[in-house]
């Protein structure tokens, strides 16, 4: 008699250690959690500072993708790496573990230079130059603040990417190594594209899109195609490609450091944002040139010889500029209830040009539609931030 008791006794209490554990969340040692700062994120930084670049983008982001598709949304974590040791103690499957649907991370300048630093020494034999140190010493302060916005900016496009999924594939948990991989999400390409850059408050490539309107894909093709393919480069893979950390490519196949990623937004890959210099597109003007030209509100070619933009790259952000005006313009001109209901119906498997030239929507002929596209972008005033491409990452 006494042993089963003692072992009922033995069963409740670990049913009971069981459940407590269960109860206690899991710390991440090398990060501080601020829950709910966000309503349906939880993020993970050194400190408060570290995140307010992200709170209001990412809170507009949310309440925007709300609009589109409803109050409940999958919950979510970004984590702000602010050392290169936050970034590598990231696990994903562990996160994923606390409940999460999806998980983001970013890391912050500082970190971004601490990479090119580290990439600087294996190609020098150790030694970094002192020119150079003191470049890194006096970096301007409104080229480091710039880069932040952008990525600020990437993350709340990310943020759609990652709603859209893990909304409409519940069985789905969304890594960050999903980022490049259209193929997760159930929407056409460019839908996937134009509802990221209206949650972030910003269409992309949209200075390039303007120097190369002669030549841009038809409109009709845009709304059934892929988008375009980027492949990898051995520089995508030195800038913390992989997916475990600071994750910031959007689709063609895998990250930019693993199957075909090549750039989130705008071009860029996970490196360092543009503002921070990694000789990346800048736009162009005349033939599909870049690294110069003022595009993206650039430079002129300041600091450095141009570079011709690889043709997949040049199709990839006529592409993105392409998709995010037209989902802007048909916000402007059909209102967000029927565009809610293109993005139903593309949920239903229904095509976008069949929904698009109703009658009661843009009308049958999108030769005039496409004519009245190009006019309104013509209008639109192209994001004016600091841009250092040409002259290195200090």
């Amino acid at each position: 008699m006494i042993r089963p008791i003692i072992t009922a006794l033995f069963f409740f209490a670990t049913i009971g250690i069981e459940s407590a554990q269960a109860q206690q969340t899991v710390t991440f040692k090398k990060f501080v959690p601020f829950k709910q700062i966000v309503t349906g994120i939880d993020f993970y930084a050194s400190n408060r500072q570290v995140i307010a670049a992200y709170e209001k983008p990412a809170a507009e982001a949310m309440n925007r993708l709300k609009t589109l598709f409803g109050a409940e949304l999958p919950k979510g974590a970004i984590f702000i790496c602010s050392t290169l040791e936050q970034k590598d103690s990231i696990y994903e499957p562990m996160v994923l573990k606390q409940g999460y649907s999806w998980m983001l991370s970013a890391n912050t300048p500082e970190v971004r230079v601490q990479e090119t630093m580290a990439r600087m020494k294996s190609q020098m034999g150790g030694q970094i130059p002192a020119e150079i140190l003191e470049r890194i010493k006096n970096r301007p302060s409104e080229m480091m603040a710039d880069a932040e916005k952008q990525m600020a900016t990437a993350v709340t496009q990310q943020i759609a990417y990652a709603v859209i999924q893990t909304m409409l594939d519940k069985e789905l948990k969304y890594r960050s190594s999903r980022l490049d991989d259209m193929g997760k999400s159930p929407l056409p390409d460019w839908l996937d594209i134009g509802i990221a850059s209206y949650a972030s408050g910003e269409p992309q490539s949209v200075a390039f899109l303007q120097q190369h309107m002669d030549q841009t894909f038809p409109m009709e093709d845009v709304v059934a195609m892929s988008r375009p393919f980027v492949a990898s480069s051995s520089s995508d893979q030195g800038r913390g490609g992989g997916g475990g950390g600071g994750g910031m490519s959007r689709m063609g196949g895998g990250d930019s450091g693993g199957q075909g990623g090549g750039g989130f937004p705008q071009g860029m890959p996970q490196g360092m944002p543009q503002g921070m210099g990694q000789g990346m597109p800048q736009g162009g003007s005349g033939g599909r040139v870049t690294n110069g030209g003022g595009g993206f509100g650039g430079n002129g070619g300041r600091g450095g010889g141009q570079r011709n933009l690889p043709k997949d790259e040049q199709d990839r952000m006529l592409f993105d500029g392409q998709a995010s005006t037209f989902f802007s313009y048909l916000i402007e001109k059909i209102g967000i209830e029927k565009v809610k209901q293109l993005v139903k119906q593309a949920v239903e498997g229904k095509e976008s040009r069949e929904f698009i030239t109703q009658p009661d929507v843009l009308g049958t002929d999108f030769t005039k539609i496409e004519e009245d596209w190009v006019n309104w972008v013509k209008t639109l005033k192209a994001p004016q931030t600091m841009r250092m491409a040409n002259q290195g990452p200090f």
